[in-house]
């Protein structure tokens, strides 16, 4: 195993060389790009049952703001990248459930010359009115077991069909933030996928850089909440032994929960 993640490492290496000279605006993380994505696949690696090798398939790379944008705005060659991936993975005998996917998440606490590199699996193909009160959906109508990343270290589960986010307690999520809104955006279960709504904010609700007042969500997408930055994911399949610790749920005193988890406290892949 430990060859197969070298090979793939020397194939990355030789694309971020040609391809992707100061990216990051340092030539030291340009060197370090391709080991830090293969220490993040390797961190993520399930085997199953019958010796199949399962690699993740969405990749997160959080920088300071000042990179972001430019990172962000280099999607072509993130895709490339993606598809390097994917096919150096394959060539070494690895499955992905879907093609990957890399999604670049600003964090303003980072160094301006740091960035961090996650991994995730989900198993989904990456396919495409403002009021609080609950809305009369179908229970199939809720995307299975999709989540956001919080802080790019947390996982906040979405089990419900209307999830109404913001600075304020009576949310389901509460971002204790001063940039968020007290009720900032909210997410509909709609036909089987996560629909985004700005509720009139202040600081406005961005996907991939782009402003919007509505969007259909797909895996991988970056949300800003005014520069709060969280990830959206679908079809995660968290098995948790009985060992693993849950941060208790906070009761908002009006029938909702807080159930966000500590990322390492899950496992993100078990197909």
């Amino acid at each position: 195993m430990k060859e197969k993640f070298k090979q793939i490492e020397a194939v990355l290496q030789n694309f971020i060389e040609a391809n992707m000279a100061k990216l990051f605006g340092e030539e030291q993380a340009e060197n370090e790009l391709a080991s830090r994505l293969v220490v993040a696949m390797q961190d993520n690696i399930h085997t199953g049952e019958g010796g199949e090798v399962h690699a993740p398939n969405l990749f997160t790379i959080t920088v300071h703001p000042d990179y972001a944008e430019d990172l962000s705005s280099n999607r072509g060659l993130l895709e490339s990248l993606a598809e390097v991936i994917q096919q150096a993975g394959k060539e070494e005998g690895f499955r992905f459930a879907v093609e990957p996917g890399i999604s670049i998440l600003p964090d303003p606490e980072m160094v301006a010359s740091e960035y961090a590199v996650q991994a995730y699996r989900t198993e989904d193909d990456l396919t495409e009115t403002q009021a609080l009160e609950t809305i009369d959906t179908d229970e199939g109508d809720i995307p299975p077991q999709a989540f956001l990343i919080v802080g790019g270290s947390q996982i906040f589960s979405l089990e419900c069909d209307v999830v109404n986010l913001g600075r304020k307690l009576d949310n389901n999520l509460v971002l204790e933030d001063p940039r968020v809104s007290r009720h900032h955006a909210q997410l509909r279960a709609v036909r089987g996928r996560f629909m985004l709504f700005d509720l009139g904010s202040a600081g406005g609700t961005f996907v991939n850089g782009e402003r919007i007042s509505q969007l259909m969500l797909h895996p991988g997408d970056v949300i800003s909440l005014a520069g709060l930055p969280l990830v959206y994911g679908q079809d995660a399949v968290r098995n948790v032994s009985e060992t693993q610790e849950y941060k208790a749920p906070v009761d908002s005193g009006d029938g909702t929960t807080k159930n966000i988890r500590d990322l390492t406290d899950l496992d993100l892949g078990n197909f």
